[in-house]
């Protein structure tokens, strides 16, 4: 083994210079690590949802005022199972849709990443129209959809809470008869 006070001086200086460039490798790959950990685990901001206020809020922005689009869903109790056509229309019942010729009934579309979450549609209990007390198929029943705004959840994540996009659903209303 050589004793460095022996090496020329160039030698030394160049030995100093790559011990020197070695730890500025080292030293800037530790803090690009670092860096990167912090942003994968460390620096994690969690994402909250926005209160159904906060959303109803930024929904508020896309309709008239006073306006409320969607039927309150405690004024209309969705279907557990789906009901099929009537034998005939009821002429008794204080609701609209078992008194019309083409009946319709309501389930819920749900959706957890929509605000509202829960919507109601209409769907259509018979294929034709009830006329005469019997299923007429020579005519049609089909839903009317009115499009309606919503929010959709995007994915992003602004200032810790998720950013919802305003949308627009089709969603069936009622069901009329048509001509084929």
């Amino acid at each position: 083994m050589r004793d460095r006070r022996n090496l020329p001086h160039s030698r030394v200086k160049s030995t100093k210079v790559g011990t020197t460039m070695h730890l500025k490798v080292e030293a800037a790959a530790q803090i690009l690590l670092g860096f990167a950990f912090c942003q994968t685990f460390g620096a994690h901001i969690p994402c909250r949802e926005p209160s159904d206020a906060e959303l109803e809020s930024m929904l508020s922005h896309h309709l008239a005022p006073g306006v409320s689009l969607l039927a309150p869903m405690e004024d209309v109790l969705p279907d557990q199972d789906l009901k099929s056509c009537p034998v005939n229309v009821s002429q008794t019942s204080s609701r609209l849709q078992d008194r019309s010729a083409s009946p319709w009934s309501y389930r819920v579309n749900e959706d957890p990443r929509r605000y509202p979450r829960r919507v109601l549609e209409a769907y259509c209990l018979c294929e034709g129209c009830l006329v005469d007390r019997q299923e007429d198929r020579s005519v049609q029943s089909e839903p009317f959809y009115q499009e309606v705004p919503v929010l959709q959840k995007s994915g992003q994540c602004e200032a810790g809470q998720y950013v919802y996009q305003p949308s627009r659903l089709q969603v069936a209303q009622f069901c009329i008869c048509t001509f084929p």
